[in-house]
């Protein structure tokens, strides 16, 4: 069927954005619970929403012509993943009086802060893309 319009009549925008903010609530509530897995899990499929709005060019690593290769946003993301893997495993299931081994105290801080730069590079990627809090159209009145 050549020439067809294969534009949806409808648009999931606004679905998105409740999606990306019931799942934001979710991360801060696991982060505040100390539920990694749980916060990972949830950033994942944040970047999952995000992700599908960037093109090829800007999710994949590319090669210019001069040589120099410029990081797409996969690669960037994979860090953290990477970074995550270094300290699991995630250990979300402490209770009781007793205090923690050193070990897991250090590397849950570890995992921490890991996943805090993963979360704040998933919410300016959210911007970025103008579904975050940075929106501006030029056609305001503000």
């Amino acid at each position: 069927m050549e020439g067809d319009n294969r534009t949806s009549k409808f648009s999931s925008g606004l679905n998105i954005i409740m999606r990306l903010d019931i799942l934001w609530k979710n991360c801060q509530e696991y982060k505040r619970k100390g539920q990694y897995a749980n916060w990972n899990d949830e950033l994942d499929t944040i970047w999952l929403e995000l992700a599908r709005d960037l093109s090829e060019k800007e999710y994949r690593d590319t090669k210019e012509k001069n040589g120099e290769e410029t990081k797409g946003y996969k690669s960037r993301f994979d860090i953290f993943d990477g970074n995550l893997k270094n300290q699991l495993p995630f250990n979300d299931a402490l209770t009781g009086f007793k205090k923690p081994a050193q070990e897991i105290f250090k590397r849950r801080n570890e995992q921490y802060k890991i996943l805090m730069d993963k979360q704040l590079f998933l919410a300016r990627l959210e911007n970025e893309l103008k579904k975050g809090t940075t929106y501006e159209d030029e056609d305001d009145d503000f």
